[in-house]
Order: C-alpha cells, then structure tokens, then sequence
C-alpha cells in the first residue's frame, strides 16, 4: 500500500487548493540581483536572437513534422532552441537527480514555475521526451505556438476550469509510451519566490494516466529573469529531480497527500538550493522582505 493512501484519511479535513497553508515562513528562492548597465546592454542582444532563434527552429519544426508522427524530431529542435537560448542568456545549468529517471520510461512531471527561463532549462536538460501543458495564450505565438500545435502540446484555457480539465483528460488519453507531460501546478509564474497554491489538474491528470508523478524544482531561473522583466541576469540554475511518487494504485481520495508529497519535495530544495543561491549573492530571504 502507498504512503498517499495510508495517510488519506489524515488528510480528508483538507480543502484547501493546497494542503500546506501559505505564510511568511514559506521558504522562497534568492531575490534577484538589481540590473547593471552591462546587463542592459547583453539583453539588447539575447532578445532579438531569441526571436530569431524562435523563427529558425520553429520553422524547422513544422517541416519536420510533415513526417515525423511521432514528434521525435520536433522535440530535438525544442531542444536545440532551448540550449541556444540557455547559452546566449549565459545560464549554467546543473541537473541533479538525473539518475531517478529511466530512459523509454514515462512520466508525469511536475515542476516550479518562477520565471520564463524555466520553460528552455525544463526542454533543454529534462532527459525526457516531453508534452507540456501550457495557456492557449502561447499557442497563438507564432512560430513557438504553431510548433506546440504541431508537436502534439497541451492547451489550456485558464479562463474555464471546465476546459481546462477536458483537454487535460483528453491528454491523458493519448500519452504514449515512451512520452511524459510536463505541468507548472502553481498555474503562473511566482512574485515573491515562494511557492504558490497549486491547482489540482496537474495531479488529476496524474492519476488518470497512472504514471508516476515526479516534482521538479528549478531554483535560480528567477535571478535570471525575474517576473516582469526582460532584462537578463546570467548566473547559475539547479534543476532537481526528485524520485517518481507512484500513483497506480491511488485515487481521488489520496490527491491532497499527493499535492502535499510533491510540496515538501519541492520546499526541501528551495531551503538549500535556493539559501545557497542567497548566500553566494551576498543576501538572505530577509533582504527580499525589506527591500
């Protein structure tokens, strides 16, 4: 018997979106670094050549995908664009946990969502074959959302949560072997560092497929490129993989242990990556707070 379902009748007072209740104490990620001038102009830079890079490789995967059913060749470009933007933005990035995920194997992969920059470290460094569920909104980029159309991606009307929840059942009808999904349950980017409230359709859909749930935690993508700005800040990234939660033997009764499960793995790395990351820049969580 899993952990989530010995533990869900502890659980069944919960309501909440999210069963740890948000606080000051929440730990959070490093606050970025204020912009210099050299940032200003890098940026002047990397942004017109991620459009460019966006218009290339995009192309190129709607070319490929005249005869790539299986969307193996589409992922490779999602790839390359997503490393040419890492190494032009001047992130390094550091994978760790790479060993609990099996090669061939699928997964449902769900992740922190602190910033843009998350999106080509995740295609860029996730060893995984990858259908990520994102807003409609980025399917109307041209270019970046023809390929997700293309490339067999998720769509999802944030408008309607009955939307939102027929095209995640629809997903979870044609996840193939060999191929994961990929969904931020905090729903959007975070302000502040701290981990929002999750939403639940990431882990429902979990529990449709029956695939094992694995939480990501990228820490330092906010230094990078904070909320609201298109100014880069090049420094280091870490992407934690934690081990797969199985969830072929839950149900909906053990979905607030679940959520509870993926919280803690993903709060454990914001209190070392993330205090690491503060620490190195000089700062702790409290300079955030007074600032």
């Amino acid at each position: 018997m899993s952990e989530a379902t010995t533990k869900r009748r502890d659980s069944s007072r919960q309501t909440d979106a999210t069963p740890a209740a948000e606080s000051d104490a929440e730990p959070r990620t490093a606050p970025p670094r204020k912009a210099t001038l050299i940032n200003y102009l890098h940026s002047a830079v990397a942004v017109p050549l991620i459009y460019l890079y966006t218009a290339i490789m995009g192309t190129l995967s709607l070319l490929l995908s005249l005869h790539d059913p299986e969307g193996r060749k589409q992922h490779w470009c999602a790839f390359a664009w997503s490393r040419m933007i890492v190494r032009t933005v001047g992130v390094r990035v550091c994978v760790r946990g790479a060993e609990n995920i099996r090669a061939g194997e699928s997964y449902v992969f769900l992740s922190t969502h602190q910033s843009y920059m998350d999106i080509p470290v995740m295609l860029g460094y996730l060893p995984a074959q990858l259908r990520i569920a994102a807003k409609r909104e980025v399917f109307q980029i041209p270019f970046l959302g023809w390929h997700m159309t293309r490339g067999g991606h998720i769509s999802i009307n944030r408008g309607s949560t009955t939307e939102a929840i027929a095209s995640l059942r629809r997903a979870a009808q044609e996840i193939r072997p060999g191929i994961s999904a990929f969904l931020f349950p905090e729903g959007t980017r975070t302000r502040d560092g701290s981990l929002q409230p999750f939403k639940k359709g990431g882990f429902k859909f979990a529990l449709q497929t029956t695939l094992p749930v694995v939480p990501v935690t990228i820490v330092g993508t906010r230094r990078v490129l904070p909320r609201d700005s298109f100014v880069f800040r090049p420094g280091p990234v870490e992407m934690y993989l934690d081990q797969p939660i199985p969830t072929a033997s839950l149900d909906d009764r053990d979905l607030s242990v679940l959520m509870q499960q993926v919280r803690d793995a993903m709060t454990k790395h914001f209190e070392t990556g993330g205090r690491r990351q503060g620490q190195e820049a000089g700062k702790t969580f409290s300079d955030e707070r007074s600032a």
